[in-house]
C-alpha cells in the first residue's frame, strides 16, 4: 500500500522501493506521475541512487546521493535526509521559479512503495486479440 512520503519522516528505504513523485520532473506540472526505484550504486564513497522506472526516460539514473543520505552503517535512504534536502535533488528540467533558477517538484503527494509492497501486473488485452 503505498504511504505518502511527507507521512515517514524518520524511515529507511532500501534498494527495490519506489518513490512516485506526483508530477514527472521532466515534463512539468500536471503531466502524471513517474517512478523512481531506488537502487544500490555499489560505490562505498556516495549513497543510494534513484533510477527512473516509468515514463520515456525509464532505466536511465536520475541521481546518486551523497554517503549523508545512508543510515548510520545502513545502506538505506533516509527520509529525515530525503525531506530536509528535497528542494536540492528534485527540480522541474524545464520549469523555473521568479528567479530563473529550476522549480523545484513539490513534495507534496509523493508516495513510497516498499519494494515488499508491490507487485507488476500486466494488463489483458484479450479483447484485442485474434478470435
Amino acid at each position: 500500500m503505498p504511504r505518502l512520503l511527507t507521512e515517514l519522516p524518520h524511515e529507511s528505504l532500501w534498494a527495490g522501493d519506489i518513490i512516485r513523485l506526483v508530477h514527472n520532473y521532466d515534463l512539468g506540472p500536471e503531466s502524471g506521475p513517474v517512478d523512481l526505484m531506488i537502487y544500490d550504486p555499489r560505490d562505498s564513497d556516495v549513497g543510494m541512487g534513484l533510477m527512473v522506472v516509468s515514463g520515456y526516460k525509464s532505466g536511465l539514473t536520475l541521481s546518486v546521493f551523497p554517503k549523508a543520505s545512508c543510515g548510520k552503517g545502513k545502506r538505506s535512504l533516509e527520509t529525515s535526509w530525503l525531506l530536509s534536502h528535497w528542494n536540492d535533488w528534485f527540480c522541474y528540467t524545464y520549469v523555473t521559479d521568479e528567479l530563473g533558477k529550476p522549480a523545484p517538484v513539490p513534495v507534496e503527494g509523493t508516495q513510497v512503495i516498499q519494494w515488499d509492497e508491490r507487485e507488476i501486473v500486466i494488463k489483458d488485452n484479450a479483447d484485442s486479440r485474434p478470435a
